[in-house]
């Protein structure tokens, strides 16, 4: 604990130097004033436990001088020494400076002054203990609500997510049942469609599944293009072609799980594939991102295009949840290009 401060204030020398005699031994550091207006001025600089003043003084006397430290450092302990005791000035001083003691002059330093000063300086140290403990408590108690919220979000966001999934799942044995019914004359053709169908549908399937939770986070574009390209093995190469930075606030390991699956079906052998990001503002606090993944220089074989297409169409029904979308661009038969957008949020930092 640091040490404690007490101001005297007295505008005789006589007395203050009768203080400095007394207090020669005690443990807190005395500061003394000649008037009220030295006593602000040592107020204004020092942190004082307590105050000792006494009550005639020129210019501003003593009750003037506690009422206003009393609005200005209501936890500063006050106490008045004076020889002048008539009852109604005592009265008026109690009421009006909330005194903690008397000391009168002429005082027995063992018996009068020095015990009422280490009974003020000890309720000054329970006062500061008692704000210190309710700080504390209040800041504890922010930060249990502040993991409540968090966990209350978390269980929302996997509450959410499996009501997703039913909804994925639904959809997915619904397209299921679809294709076997276009296959159920075991042709070549189909039954080869089939699977492939079942090769995309268990990959992106149980790669949506490892995501799950997924918790909203933020970040930067610099930070969500490099995640990107890690995701991709480094293949994916995206120039962001407004060149500004910006701060995106959602689900952003769906997006990244979107880019992993898009990119393993585009052929190994194209090391170094090409994606532009622009954005633009929707609303307040919403962008939206806009990738698009440059596929004209490459040859991609019939049964390429086709896991291509199943893929878009199963990120897209997992992407609605969180408005993302994966579509395929062409140009009569001729792929040109994957396009990926976002509707995402931007944090308000307030």
């Amino acid at each position: 604990m640091k040490q404690n401060k007490v101001l005297f204030v007295d505008d005789e020398f006589n007395v203050l130097n009768a203080i400095k005699r007394a207090i020669i031994e005690e443990s807190y550091k005395p500061f003394f004033a000649v008037s009220a207006a030295e006593a602000l001025e040592i107020m204004e600089e020092q942190d004082i436990s307590v105050v000792v003043t006494d009550m005639r003084m020129p210019v501003m006397d003593g009750l003037s001088l506690l009422k206003i430290i009393k609005e200005k450092y209501p936890r500063t302990v006050r106490v008045v020494l004076s020889g002048f005791t008539q009852l109604s000035q005592m009265l008026v001083t109690i009421n009006q400076g909330e005194i903690f003691k008397f000391i009168t002059k002429p005082w027995i330093t063992e018996e009068d002054f020095l015990p009422v000063i280490r009974q003020a300086i000890e309720y000054y140290n329970l006062q500061m203990e008692k704000d210190n403990l309710s700080k504390s408590l209040e800041q504890r108690n922010l930060a249990y609500q502040k993991i409540l919220r968090a966990m209350e979000q978390k269980q929302a966001q996997e509450k959410e997510g499996l009501h997703n999934l039913h909804e994925i799942n639904e959809w997915i044995f619904s397209y299921w049942r679809k294709n076997i019914r276009l296959v159920i004359d075991e042709s070549t053709e189909k039954l080869t469609a089939l699977d492939e169908f079942i090769d995309v549908v268990e990959e992106t399937y149980l790669t949506y599944l490892s995501q799950l939770s997924t918790a909203v986070d933020v970040r930067t574009t610099s930070n969500l293009i490099n995640n990107i390209a890690k995701n991709c093995n480094t293949r994916l190469f995206i120039n962001n072609a407004a060149n500004s930075e910006f701060t995106t606030k959602g689900k952003h390991e769906y997006l990244l799980m979107m880019f992993r699956i898009l990119v393993h079906h585009i052929p190994e052998q194209y090391k170094r594939i090409s994606c532009e990001l622009l954005h633009k503002s929707l609303a307040a606090e919403t962008l939206e991102l806009d990738f698009y993944i440059d596929l004209q220089r490459y040859q991609l074989s019939v049964s390429e295009k086709h896991k291509l297409k199943i893929s878009c169409a199963l990120l897209n029904k997992i992407g609605n949840f969180d408005k993302m979308t994966a579509s395929l661009e062409y140009t009569g038969d001729k792929l040109n290009g994957i396009r990926v957008t976002w509707e995402v949020g931007t944090p308000s930092f307030k």
